[in-house]
């Protein structure tokens, strides 16, 4: 009687054991899919980071549009430790990637805007020294660049240039 009375017991704990298992896997099995989703989701944006990423490369010269601003702009730069005020002269170029989708609609407002580039381009030399400037000038056009686009709301911008930069 003892044997069956255990041989009973035994039974019963497979028999929860075999129902807490199949608790366990459904509950690990809805969490796996959902992690599942989530990994599919983010690997989609990487993978259209990446695609953007190469896209975004060297455009042909043949494809490049140049706007020079016509006037010569004179520009205070931002204080030095000395306190000295310190001014740039500067002559502007955009250059603009004839084959983007928003070419076609930003280009003619380009030489409508033209105050509000100089603007743009003001306020970014106004916030570099002269020492800064003069170390490394690609990081003024960097920064009007991403400014112009920016404004624009469109990355057809692709360079600002500068064909003289006297600072004083």
């Amino acid at each position: 009687m003892k044997r069956n009375l255990l041989s009973v017991l035994i039974l019963a704990l497979l028999i929860v054991n075999v129902a807490l298992t199949a608790v366990m896997m459904v509950s690990v099995t809805q969490t796996n899919k959902k992690t599942a989703a989530l990994i599919d989701s983010i690997s989609m944006v990487l993978n259209l980071e990446i695609e953007k990423a190469q896209e975004e490369g060297p455009v042909p010269i043949s494809d490049l549009d140049v706007y020079q601003i016509p006037d010569e702009m004179t520009i205070l730069l931002k204080a030095d430790d000395s306190g000295m005020s310190h001014y740039a002269m500067v002559s502007v170029s955009i250059v603009m990637n004839s084959k983007d989708e928003d070419y076609a609609t930003y280009q003619p407002m380009v030489s409508q805007r033209e105050s509000l580039i100089k603007s743009e381009i003001m306020e970014a030399f106004g916030s570099y020294t002269k020492a800064e400037v003069e170390a490394d000038s690609s990081i003024v056009a960097n920064d009007i660049k991403q400014r112009l686009q920016t404004m624009f709301d469109s990355k057809f911008i692709t360079d600002v240039s500068f064909q003289k930069i006297v600072t004083q």
